[in-house]
């Protein structure tokens, strides 16, 4: 099903502790090559690789690439990058993440899942769907997956590829799929293409590529009309109350949703999908509609099943009455989303969020500020920096007095601290939070690693409350 141009070669990743580079390590093993990476550190992703006979170097250093014949990269590493330098210098061909994995799409029946919010949720339950309706697909995902050993791969032999796209390099573009999802698009990543126009231009150029038998799906709401205007090729639009898939009698719930589900006409019946939230909701008719193209008898009831990615609405536990989770969300329309999830669980919302990148704090500032409107309490880390250089007036201390700004305008309270330490942010949080709440930790950088203190911090402080005098004490004599 692979490509054979890997056979034989000794491919190298920077980066393998990356979601989307570790996912290109099975499948380049399953293609005949011999796999190497390296990473500034190692973690569970790059020890279960190392455990399956991947060698794995902590660090970055030109002695890496003894005996490599190909390197692959993140995006996120910049041609200055010592192992790029050598590689360059000794003449090893270099490939980007996005252009192995188009090499490794070739010969395969692919289906690409493009957009700006909700790719890695809609891959991973299509991927489900169609492996639970006998497919055996390869799928790609931008996440860490616990049944596959926290990599974002699962290794198929059916001839489906199903892959999570990435249109903040533009590497989606090169992608030629015969069935293509966009989630749909917003103001992120702008500075690559310039701006929204660019952005909306190159969806439509990608799409204008599908063949005339391939599929397109796309929103019924929301997705500006020039960027299917003209395709040759079918155009489902997916939604609620409305577009060609559909779904009614939606009944959002704090764990999952239940959705009726409607399709060119024919009601499908009640399916289930295993994540609050109605952008979940949006997200798996997307995902049923590119199952059902595949295979009309596909069992939408699998989905009620589907393993949640981490990082995308993570219940930690509860502790002291108070339910712990993490989310991935990072842009202002994510974290909306994901506080109305949240909120469905009853009782107030508390977050712990930790902006991610210079530039989107700044480009989406305005936004960030309404973005915790239906939020009780909240802590702002510093802005992780994801490699980028500080801007002058963009931090946490100018964003926090902004939201402190709107929230003294709408009669909010103020309850919002800029806090220099994960510590800080949960000892702010727990003067709020109380049983029943909901404490979300939000962003893509490093405050992942927070959530699981967060419990500890709830868990050390129930079991330091005084004992409840027992029920029959003052019936004693």
């Amino acid at each position: 099903m692979t490509p054979s141009v890997f056979r034989g070669l000794h491919v190298h990743l920077i980066g393998i502790g990356g979601a989307g580079v570790s996912a290109l390590a099975p499948l380049l093993r399953q293609a005949g090559a011999t796999v190497s990476g390296c990473d500034s550190c190692s973690s569970p992703v790059t020890e279960h690789l190392e455990h399956a006979g991947v060698r794995i170097f902590s660090g970055h250093s030109a002695s890496h690439l003894a005996g490599v014949d190909l390197v692959v990269h993140t995006a996120a590493v910049t041609r200055t990058h010592t192992e790029l330098v050598a590689a360059e210098r000794r003449g090893i061909p270099i490939m980007t993440r996005g252009t192995c994995l188009v090499q490794l799409m070739q010969g395969t029946r692919t289906i690409a899942v493009a957009g700006s919010h909700g790719k890695t949720s809609t891959t991973w339950m299509l991927g489900h769907l169609l492996s639970e309706s006998g497919h055996d697909p390869v799928v790609m995902v931008g996440g860490s997956v616990a049944s596959l050993g926290g990599g974002g791969a699962r290794v198929g032999l059916g001839r489906l590829f199903i892959a999570e796209t990435d249109e903040s390099d533009g590497s989606f573009f090169h992608v030629e799929p015969d069935i293509a999802i966009v989630t749909n698009l917003d103001r992120e990543h702008l500075d690559h293409w310039g701006s929204y126009d660019a952005l909306e231009e190159a969806f439509h150029a990608w799409l204008q590529r599908l063949p005339a038998s391939g599929t397109a799906i796309v929103p019924a709401l929301g997705l500006s009309p020039r960027i299917t205007a003209g395709l040759t090729c079918r155009v489902i639009r997916c939604g609620l109350e409305t577009g060609d898939v559909f779904g009614t009698q939606v009944a959002l719930g704090a764990d999952n949703s239940r959705v009726r589900l409607s399709s060119f006409g024919h009601d499908l019946g009640e399916i289930t999908v295993p994540l609050p939230g109605a952008h979940m909701v949006c997200n798996a008719l997307m995902a049923v509609a590119a199952a059902c193209v595949v295979d009309p008898s596909c069992n939408l009831a699998s989905l009620a099943h589907c393993e949640r990615v981490r990082r995308r609405f993570t219940v930690h536990g509860v502790a002291d009455g108070i339910r712990v989770v993490e989310d991935y969300g990072h842009h202002p329309t994510e974290v909306r989303a994901t506080i109305a999830a949240a909120r469905l669980g009853g009782g107030r919302v508390h977050v712990l969020f930790q902006p991610h990148r210079y530039t989107r704090t700044r480009d989406c500032f305005a936004e960030f500020t309404c973005a915790f409107d239906q939020v009780h309490a909240l802590a702002l880390l510093p802005i992780y920096a994801a490699s980028e250089a500080p801007l002058p007036g963009i931090d946490s201390p100018h964003l926090t007095a902004a939201i402190r700004e709107r929230r003294h305008m709408t009669g909010v309270d103020e309850t919002v601290a800029d806090c220099a330490s994960g510590l800080e942010a949960m000892r702010f949080i727990g003067t709020h939070a109380r049983p029943g709440d909901t404490v979300l930790v939000l962003g893509a950088g490093d405050v992942g690693e927070l959530a699981p203190k967060v419990l500890e911090y709830f868990s050390v402080r129930q079991r330091q409350k005084p004992s409840p005098l027992p029920s029959d004490l003052f019936t004693l004599v």
